[in-house]
Order: structure tokens, then sequence, then C-alpha cells
């Protein structure tokens, strides 16, 4: 199904996320005038029962128009990712690959795809194009406009809104077994919202009686449901009034990653206020003081044990910043009933004793985490990293495994293993020492004086942003999601930001023809902000400085992998293989070089040259996990592009 449609859109998640993906595929097949196409999934025996059928309420012909539906996940291994590609390319360059037949899926959820040359209001406007489409049936167009009319009737000018996302998350499984900081906001946080603003709020929420145990009474907080007549409606169309409810509001206060909110954003023009980070400095200081003490010292307080559970990663946070981290420990670190229900809460309390400066129950709490039954994959890696700095390797439950240099290295380029508070500060004091992980790396210290910030959680010491040593080896990071991070925040001028000013004489000197001989010290931010600018698409400009680098500082093993880099990123294949070569004749025994010298034979299909080079890395650093990470990654790529093919042919032979 996927081979005749040069883009398609499939999402296994609820309606608010399957509309936005819907949206960005229309609105980008109508832009350069290709085939595309939104797999919708139909399980009625799966996680999202009530979305069965699209028709249910959207009109059949706008289904038909732009809509097949499927029962089970389509293949998408030799697809490429549009929402990783996008900001990295412009509209020539995407159309191009489409001329040549690339094909592009995209899982788009939260966010308007947009290229580098298109300005966010172009893309909006042209998402609410594609939005305009959507037709409703009668019987729902007289439900939205009865709801409207009672909105009418509350006063207040257009009204603001709250999505109070709780459901599966509060008790279901396997949902809650996890922490959702970026789709979960404690009451505390929407209090200080309403607080702020005139007029009624309605409130969205998956489950009703959470937004009466909000509200407490305040006649202002109007539940959703009292605007629909719920045994009228099917879930689906309940969720889509809802949504366009929504976007007929000024602001939704709403959780960072709400899908939902997002939807209705791009539908209408309401402001998604993402709570608590876009609270005003002295609410969310309250309101995160104010969890914390309830936490403390009313835990039966709120709406049930999930609810609790998931607030107490708002509330470690606090805990860290205010000095209150041992507190947040001794109250709940010997509730083992609780812990072993929502076992991602042995991570937080295990990074909260660490930053109290309680190693042994630090390491305690890490490895109760890592032996707990229910523990999440997605969750033990903060266990690890406790691990890893209070005295032990890291890698298991007894604490074996890879030491600080090799960790830090397979850490930040296995999905989101280095997130927390702790791989930063490592990664500052192992850039600052030196050793395996900076020489791998190739990381030039001098940076460290332009990108270093004072630690937020510890009030001492210094931290490092990963993404600064992610950058030359990006083509590791193989998860959509990552990649999509690296390119998005920060973005191209934040990044180059501290080295903006000084880059900018330089780059017109080359432009008039000039060779200024670099100053001392000067190379290793050059070289940097040249692999940004690769990163972001600015081909040209890197080409510019790399070139120039090369010429004033020959036989520099790094510029040589970024001129790589950079011509493997123009298609230039050949010259790619040439410029990576020289590096390796430089540093034949650099192990990520070697890595980054598999991946591109394995884009070539040469799986022999691509199993060279791995070898060679895992027998240069045998404590690294990395190659063998890669290896299996690139074997799945594999099956799954055979897969494939044999589908292929089995469709063209029927």
């Amino acid at each position: 199904m996927t081979r005749h449609h040069a883009i398609i859109g499939f999402r296994q998640d609820r309606i608010g996320a399957r509309l936005i993906c819907l949206l960005n595929v229309m609105r980008i097949a109508r832009k350069f005038g290709v085939a595309g196409r939104y797999l919708w999934l139909s399980q009625p025996d799966g996680p999202y029962p009530k979305l069965v059928d699209p028709r249910d309420f959207l009109d059949p012909a706008f289904v038909a128009a732009h809509i097949d539906i499927v029962a089970r996940a389509p293949e998408r291994s030799e697809l490429r990712n549009l929402p990783a590609a996008a900001p990295g390319m412009n509209g020539a360059g995407f159309a191009r690959t489409l001329a040549e037949g690339r094909r592009y899926e995209c899982d788009s959820m939260s966010e308007i795809i947009r290229f580098m040359d298109e300005s966010e209001a172009e893309a909006a406007a042209g998402l609410r194009a594609a939005a305009e489409e959507l037709v409703l049936s009668p019987r729902l167009a007289r439900a939205l406009a009865g709801a409207r009319r009672i909105l009418a009737r509350a006063g207040g000018g257009r009204p603001l809104a709250i999505h109070v996302r709780r459901g599966d998350i509060l008790d279901g499984d396997p949902w809650s077994y996890s922490s959702w900081a970026s789709k979960y906001v404690p009451d505390e946080f929407f209090r200080a919202f309403v607080a702020a603003v005139d007029g009624p709020v309605i409130a969205f929420s998956d489950t009703p009686a959470a937004v009466e145990h909000l509200r407490q009474g305040d006649p202002r907080i109007l539940p959703a449901h009292e605007l629909l007549d719920p045994g009228a409606l099917t879930p689906a169309e309940r969720d889509l009034l809802e949504l366009l409810l929504m976007a007929g509001c000024e602001q939704v206060g709403a959780p960072s990653y709400s899908a939902f909110s997002r939807a209705a954003a791009m539908v209408g023009q309401c402001r998604v206020v993402a709570l608590p980070e876009a609270l005003p400095e002295d609410l969310g200081n309250a309101a995160h003081a104010a969890l914390l003490e309830r936490v403390l010292s009313r835990p039966e307080s709120f709406f049930a044990p999930g609810d609790l559970a998931q607030s107490v990663s708002y509330a470690a946070g606090h805990a860290r910043r205010c000095g209150r981290a041992e507190d947040l420990v001794e109250a709940l670190a010997g509730n083992r009933a609780l812990l072993e229900r929502f076992p991602f809460l042995y991570r937080e309390l295990a990074i909260a004793a660490w930053s109290a400066g309680l190693r042994q129950k630090a390491r305690r709490l890490a490895r109760q985490g890592l032996e707990a039954p229910l523990m999440r994959n997605r969750d033990k890696p903060q266990c690890r990293q406790v691990l890893l700095v209070t005295g032990g390797q890291g890698g298991n439950a007894d604490g074996a495994g890879p030491g600080p240099d090799a960790a830090l290295v397979d850490m930040i380029f296995a999905g989101r293993s280095a997130e927390g508070p702790i791989m930063p500060a490592v990664a500052h004091r192992l850039m600052h020492d030196g050793g395996a992980a900076r020489r791998a790396l190739g990381f030039a210290p001098e940076l460290l004086a332009t990108y270093a910030q004072p630690d937020p959680e510890r009030g001492k010491g210094r931290i490092l942003p990963l993404w600064l040593l992610r950058i030359d080896w990006s083509e590791f990071i193989r998860d959509p999601g990552p990649q999509r991070e690296l390119l998005v925040w920060p973005d191209l001028w934040r990044k180059l930001g501290p080295c903006a000013e000084a880059l900018a004489p330089i780059e017109a000197a080359l432009a008039r023809g000039e060779r200024p001989e670099p100053a001392d010290g000067d190379a290793a931010w050059l070289g940097f902000c040249a692999s940004v600018l690769r990163l972001h698409g600015r081909l040209n400009r890197a080409f510019a400085l790399l070139h120039w680098l090369d010429a004033a500082r020959p036989e520099q093993m790094l510029t040589r992998k970024r001129l790589a880099d950079a011509c493997f990123a123009a298609g230039n294949r050949k010259a790619g293989w040439r410029w990576l070569d020289a590096a390796l004749a430089l540093a034949p025994d650099q192990p990520l070089l070697h890595l980054s010298a598999a991946l591109r034979a394995a884009e070539a299909q040469d799986a022999a040259r691509a199993e060279a080079h791995l070898r060679v890395a895992q027998a240069a650093w045998p404590e690294l996990g990395l190659p063998e990470t890669l290896r299996r990654a690139l074997r799945r790529q594999r099956q799954a592009a055979a897969a494939g093919n044999a589908a292929a042919c089995a469709e063209r032979a029927g």
C-alpha cells in the first residue's frame, strides 16, 4: 500500500495526534504536488477501540479522499522520517528527493512540519487551509453549535481552556508504570493558570471526576462534558467535538506535549500555554512550592495514587532545586507499595538522594528500581546513571558495566538514555579532564569556556549541554524523535549564538575570496560552527569554512570527518568516502570514526564493509557498547528491508 504514495502518515495514537499527522500529510503533499495518504489504524481489540472507523465522525467523502483504513501498522523501514528530515532541508531539496523517488513517512504528533526556508506563519496557514476541508455530519454540527451557545451565555468573550490529561496515566497498564511529565500536569499548575486569567475556562479531560477534584467548586471552570450530551455521542464523536470547541478558545493551558491541544491550535488559532513552563515566574514558583508541600504533608489529598505518583516527578525537581531533596526521600522511600506500583518513583528518589549527597541511599534506590518487575526500560537509564556517579560502573542492577567514559558515549547516542540532571555534569567533568570519551568524540576543550553552564540542580559545578557532543556524530542517533530534537532545540541561532558575532566577518572575508589566517585557538570553534551549519542544511557555508580550515590547519582528523559529513549530506557519496578515508588514514584506531564508516557502508548496502568497520571499532574500545547497539540496529534494518521487498514482490505477483 505504501509503494504508491510519496508520503504516508501513520500514528497509533489518540485522535488529536492522528489529526495533526493527517493534516501535515495533506499540506505537504499538496504543496509539492505528490500523492499523500494517511493510514488509519483500526483495531477493535487494540489500545484505541473507540477510533476504529474515521467515518464514525468524519464525512465519508473526506475519508475516501485522504485516508485508508488498515488493520495493522504498515512497513515503513525504507521510508525516510519526514519530521526528522524537513528541518534540515529547503523546499527545493525536498522536491529534488521526491523527483528521485525518495518516499517519506510522517508520524508528527504535536507540531507543524516545515522546511528551513518556510516561515512559521506560512506553514501554519497551509495546515489551517487543510483543516478547513474537515467536514462534520449535520448531527455533529448541530451538537457543536449548541455547545457554543452555552459558552456564549457564560459571557466573558472568547473562552479559555485547560486540558486535564489523566486517563490511563493514572492507573492503566502499562502506561501508569512510567512517568509522563510531558503529558501530565498537576492540579496546582492548572489552578495557577486559571487564577491568572479572566472569564470562563473550559476543562477538557478524559477523566471528568478529576476535573471535579481540580476545580473545588470554582464556578468559572466549566467541565466540557456538561456542554455536550454524552449519551447522544460516540466517544470518537465527543473527542472530535471537544477538539473543535478547544480550537475556538483564546488560550489553552495544557501539558507541553498535549497532542490534543496542539491539534486544536492548528485547526483553529488558540494559543497553547505549556504548563508549567509558561506560567509567570512568581506563579510557577508558588505552584511548585505548594505541590511539594502537598506531596510531603498531604499525600492523601491527591485524586488517586497515580495522581500522587505523577506529581512527584514535578515535586522532585523542585525539591532538588530548593534544598529539600532529602525531605522528599525520607517521606516516600519507605512506601514500598507505592514505589512498586509506580516504579518510576525509584528513579526520582534515587536522583533526589544523589542530589542531597546521600550516596548509599541513592545506590540502594537505584538498584531497587532496576530490580522492580514493573520498571519500564525508558525509566532505567537514570538509575544506571546514579550507580555510575556513586561509585559503581552502572550498567546493571549490581553496578557492573562500562566505566564513565564508555557509559557517557553509549548513553548520549542511545535514545533518551542520557536524560536527566546527571549526565550533563558527567559530560562537563570528562570533557574538562580529558580521557577516552574526549578523544573518541574529538571534543575541543576550548569550547567549554563558551558553552558550559552553571549546574542548576546542585548549585555548584558546571554542566555541558549534551547536544554539543552529538553534533559531529549525529549519524549515530537512529531514532526520529531525538533526531528531530537535535535539529530544533536549540535552534540554529542558539547553537551558533556565542560564536555568531565572530563568525560573521570570517564568512564575509571568505565570500570575498580572501583566505585569512585563523588565530591560535580559533580552529576549534570555527570547525564546530561548520558542523552546526551542516546539521541545519547550510551546506555552502559549511563547505566554505571547512575547506578553508583544511588548507590552513591540514592533517586534522575531525575537519576531514566534517567534510565527509557535508559531502554525504549533499548526496556526493564518492567525495564523502574520499574524505572519510582520509580521516581514517590520520586516525586508524579511532572507534567512532570506524562506526561512522560502518553506517555509511550500510547505507550503500555494503554489509561486509560495514561489519569490518564495526569489528575494528569494537577492538579499539572493547568497553564501548555502541558498536553492538549499531550492529543490532543495522541487522533490524536489513531484515525489515528484506520483508518489505518480499511483500512488494508478492503484491506485484498478485
